[in-house]
């Protein structure tokens, strides 16, 4: 929710795909896609493999909006 607030507060344009707060609301839900997926397909290990890069690039832009 807190994600989605500021997302919303920021955003410059009706596509706001750029800024790192709106990648890091848009990587939120393809992770929780993704965290679904997985909770009914357990060897799906391709899926897997991109959830880890996701996390990893969520992790990343985190690390860049506290500086």
């Amino acid at each position: 929710m807190l994600l989605k607030t500021m997302f919303l507060k920021t955003k410059t344009l009706k596509l706001d795909t750029g800024s790192n707060i709106a990648q890091l609301f848009y990587l939120n839900k393809k992770i929780q896609k993704m965290t679904n997926h997985l909770k009914h397909n357990k060897h799906d290990y391709n899926t897997y493999r991109f959830l880890l890069q996701k996390v990893s690039k969520k992790k990343h832009l985190i690390k860049l909006l506290i500086q």
